[in-house]
């Protein structure tokens, strides 16, 4: 009995002793500057990563072009003029990009 008790003594004061040596001033000091630290980082990182990821994604739609009518050209001759194409009765413009 005497002995299993000196076991746990032991063993209580070696998780006091890791606990004390963990929790020091400085290791606080460090903990703290580091969360602090890591979002600031992460979201520069990411502000900087965005545009190359959007720009790889769009990169397709905006060298990509459709014909679009245009409503407000209603003569050949001025649509022509425009450097459109008459056709069906309509003025098409075939670059009109479609985020516009």
């Amino acid at each position: 009995m005497l002995f299993s008790n000196s076991k746990t003594n032991l063993k209580t004061r070696q998780n006091n002793k890791i606990g004390r040596v963990l929790w020091t001033p400085t290791n606080v000091l460090l903990i703290t500057g580091y969360l602090i630290i890591l979002p600031i980082c992460t979201l520069t990182t990411l502000s900087l990563l965005l545009p190359l990821f959007t720009a790889s994604l769009f990169a397709s739609i905006g060298t990509s072009h459709y014909s679009t009518s245009i409503p407000w050209i209603d003569d050949a001759s001025e649509c022509e003029y425009t450097g459109r194409s008459w056709r069906d009765r309509k003025c098409w413009d075939n670059q009109h990009d479609p985020m516009f």
